[in-house]
């Protein structure tokens, strides 16, 4: 063994595996090891007569000899070792990467630049084997504190616990671990929220703690000691049996501990798969994509979960303040954007709104007619409501229109968050808001929006009475469709106040609190009271509901506000791509009419698609009504059905007065801004051909918001940061190599093709890399031989007053503002 030279690389005609038997990642240099090193422990290492006695075939006694020159040594390659094809000593093949793809088995004398090293390839070796390796005693030096010896052992090497050990673990396991520590090792793995109290948490999983396995211990004699010589770490020791059966599955060696880490390139892909909101379940199968088995990837589901607690936790305690710096880095790019925020007594973050340019002209222009407002979404780490504001583009499309993160859901709340809206928006006033049933918001909105026309979301109210009225409407078949009715089709407030009356009678409902209850707030959600306010296809916060189902899957609750922000970000260039989809249709594609009615092409050219889609459905029902003429200007549509929905089974007077003037009971128009279909069958009936001017919308065609220009996409060679583009190779050349290695190992003659063209690969990475190397040191040495005139700022302002800079200055300036106190979110975090 001593003739191996591991800085040989190996030739063509080698028949030597250049990578292990089975897919084992390195890992990470930073993982933390299965138990801490008992740092400073004044025990030899290697030296005990008891290690000797019992020594294997493997093992050598010599080991008082491994200063001796004459001894054949080994330095294992690292970032300093040359290798003998390579000149230049590039480190692409050296390392670890290098060291793991030929786990040799140690021996002594074996050396290493560093104790990591050491530990590295010993884990590889293990993972061959199939044990699990972890970090024992240790030796500092008693002056300088430097470590000088380590020991690795097997992790199956204490010994086996008795009868007597066990029962006493199992009689007082409540006692020795706390609620709290159970409550935090339990919790790895889970992603969801979990809303239960400390206490529930601890109890629920009191009998999982109690079922704990640990690993089974053999008093195994298998480890490696390495002692540092000569600048060097040199194994001193070596035993290489073991006293119990290895783990010989390959798809099993994730499960051991030393096994478990994740390499760099892959966290790093795994953090883009986290910020976009994918669940441990997909980010592991698409990782099982790549590495062609589930039972191949090196890491298991929780390993994952873990990595995203880590991520989560990443900076908490500077998200506020980085969340801030975000808003100003945005600010320079676009000096447009705003935000705000308040602090309370305690220098303590409440309140935050942002908006975007491109939203603030878009509602100025057009799209402050109806905004939909929800805070029932979610609350983030620090238990802050989200707050969008929602609103109708010219598509009928959702989307933000600011968003806001507030302390709790109180009028003071409500009022900062609004009176900041109003800020933002130039003081224009949304004309109807529909929100859901929450007093403290409605005492805000009036407060802060006087004008406009506030609506409460006819569904939670619905839920709420449904609550309290199930069992007694299914004690009384037929009520629930006369409630309905009574609602849905009732055109005017003395029609409903009628009908609900004889409901009440029918019904005997008098007294019932419910139903006094829904009667006394009628005016807050019955559509009757808003016939002819501008609320466009919807009765209830269902454009806001929507919208937070797409947060969902963008955002976790548990994620930072920086990374709350951001999401924010993708979800509205999302809806930018979306609308610049639906202005590509309108614009460029051709769709054919339904019906040879000239005022269906008419709208087809007014309209934007999907507007027009919401037209021809309107237009469609006009076969369901006959038009009888009362009067010159008066025209009475009847229903040739028993039903028409959603208009029921009742008549329309539509009545013309002027020119092009037409008024229809339903008062779809002011409700929706699209002519309903009784207007439209008078059209046909006296043969207009084309919508009137008047009734033509401008919010629903392509001219709604003629100012605003969507923001430029960059160069087509800057589409993505070149690190986001390594990554992207990276994932695709781990999905060829997967189908390479499947085919390579079919047969024999097939791997060692494999191998050779591997070994080709990684000779011409190196000699590109040096060829890079070369030319960058050329161009170093190039512009240090030109002189150069040393600048200062005042030297370039146009401006003769401007000041004087001090040399110094502005880097006193960066350490004053890096050392300011920061503010810190309200609630938890602080």
């Amino acid at each position: 063994m001593s003739g191996i030279d591991l800085n040989a690389s190996p030739t063509e005609d080698d028949d030597i595996d250049m990578d292990p038997p089975f897919c084992t990642q390195a890992p990470p240099p930073e993982m933390v090891e299965e138990s801490p090193d008992p740092i400073g422990s004044d025990q030899e290492v290697g030296g005990g007569s008891n290690d000797h006695s019992n020594r294997g075939p493997h093992t050598n006694s010599a080991s008082h000899n491994v200063g001796n020159n004459s001894n054949p040594t080994t330095t294992m390659p690292t970032e300093s070792t040359t290798y003998p094809e390579f000149e230049d000593g590039e480190d692409d093949i050296a390392g670890m990467h290098e060291v793991l793809s030929t786990p040799t088995e140690p021996f002594i004398g074996m050396r290493f630049d560093t104790v990591e090293a050491a530990r590295v390839h010993y884990n590889a070796y293990a993972a061959k084997l199939g044990f699990s390796v972890k970090s024992h005693t240790s030796q500092r030096n008693r002056h300088t504190g430097t470590l000088e010896k380590q020991q690795f052992v097997c992790n199956k090497f204490r010994k086996p616990k008795t009868d007597e050990e066990l029962q006493r673990e199992r009689m007082n396991i409540i006692e020795e671990v706390s609620p709290v520590q159970m409550d935090e090792e339990n919790s790895e793995g889970h992603d969801e929220d979990d809303k239960a109290g400390p206490s529930k948490r601890s109890s629920s999983r009191l009998a999982v703690k109690r079922k704990r396995e640990t690993i089974k211990q053999t008093s195994c004699r298998a480890r490696m000691f390495v002692k540092l010589i000569n600048n060097k770490w040199e194994v001193t020791y070596f035993i290489a049996e073991h006293n119990h059966a290895m783990v010989d599955k390959p798809s099993l060696t994730k499960y051991l501990r030393s096994h478990r880490g994740i390499p760099p390139d892959e966290r790093e892909f795994l953090r883009c798969l986290h910020n976009c909101n994918l669940q441990t379940g997909r980010m592991m199968e698409i990782m099982s994509e790549f590495y062609g088995e589930d039972a191949f990837v090196p890491y298991g589901p929780k390993t994952i979960s873990n990595l995203r607690s880590e991520f989560r936790s990443e900076n908490k305690e500077y998200d506020i303040s980085e969340t801030l710096d975000y808003f100003k880095d945005l600010k320079q790019k676009d000096p447009d954007f705003f935000y705000d925020f308040s602090l309370d007594d305690e220098n303590r973050v409440e309140h935050i709104f942002w908006v975007d340019s491109v939203v603030r002209k878009a509602y100025q222009e057009s799209y402050h007619d109806c905004v939909s407002f929800d805070t029932t979404f979610l609350t983030n780490r620090f238990s802050m409501p989200f707050a969008p504001f929602v609103g109708i583009n010219r598509h009928g499309q959702s989307f933000m229109l600011g968003c806001g993160l507030i302390r709790d859901e109180k009028q003071e709340s409500f009022e900062w968050l609004f009176r900041t809206f109003l800020k933002a928006m130039h003081g224009r006033q949304p004309s109807n808001i529909i929100t859901d049933q929450d007093w403290a918001m409605r005492s805000a909105i009036k407060a802060i929006f006087p004008v406009t026309w506030h609506r409460n979301c006819r569904w939670h109210i619905m839920k709420k009475a449904n609550e309290k009225l199930g069992s007694f409407l299914g004690r009384r078949p037929g009520l629930a469709e006369e409630f309905n009715s009574c609602v849905d089709e009732s055109w005017t407030v003395e029609e409903f106040e009628a009908r609900w009356q004889e409901m009440v009678l029918k019904w005997e409902l008098a007294g019932n609190e419910t139903f006094d209850w829904l009667k006394k707030n009628a005016h807050t959600w019955v559509p009757c009271y808003f016939k002819d306010r501008f609320f466009p296809f919807l009765q209830s916060t269902q454009r806001s509901e929507g919208f937070n189902a797409v947060l969902k899957r963008y955002i976790h609750p548990h994620n930072s506000i920086k990374h709350f922000v951001q999401q924010y970000e993708k979800i509205q260039r999302k809806i930018l791509g979306v609308e610049g989809n639906n202005d590509y249709r309108t614009e460029q594609l051709e769709v054919v009419p339904q019906s040879t009615f000239p005022i269906e092409k008419h709208a087809l050219t007014v309209y934007t698609r999907d507007i027009y889609h919401r037209f021809k459905v309107e237009f469609e029902l006009i076969g369901r009504y006959n038009v009888q003429v009362l009067a010159p200007n008066m025209y009475y549509l009847v229903p040739n059905s028993e039903r028409c929905y959603p208009y029921g089974e009742r008549s329309y007077m539509v009545n013309a007065s002027g020119e092009n003037s037409y008024n229809c009971d339903c008062c779809k128009f002011q409700r929706d801004g699209l002519l309903c279909c009784h207007v439209l069958k008078v059209f046909t009936h006296i043969g207009i051909d084309r919508i009137p001017e008047r009734y033509i919308t401008k919010r629903w065609t392509q001219l709604a918001v003629e100012s605003v220009t969507m923001p430029t996409g960059p160069a087509l060679d800057e589409l993505m940061p070149e690190q986001s583009l390594q990554k992207l190779r990276y994932a695709n050349l781990c999905t060829s190599f997967v189908q390479v290695a499947k085919l390579g190992s079919e047969t024999e003659q097939a791997a060692a093709i494999a191998r050779r063209h591997i070994r080709e690969m990684k000779a011409e990475f190196v000699q590109l890399k040096k060829v890079r190397r070369k030319k960058a040191k050329s161009n170093t040495s190039t512009n240090a031989a030109q002189p150069t005139v040393p600048t200062y700022a005042h030297q370039h302002t146009s401006d003769p007053n401007a000041p004087h800079h001090t040399p110094g200055a502005n880097a006193h300036q960066h350490t004053a503002s890096r050392n300011a106190p920061q503010p810190t979110p309200s609630g938890n975090a602080h």
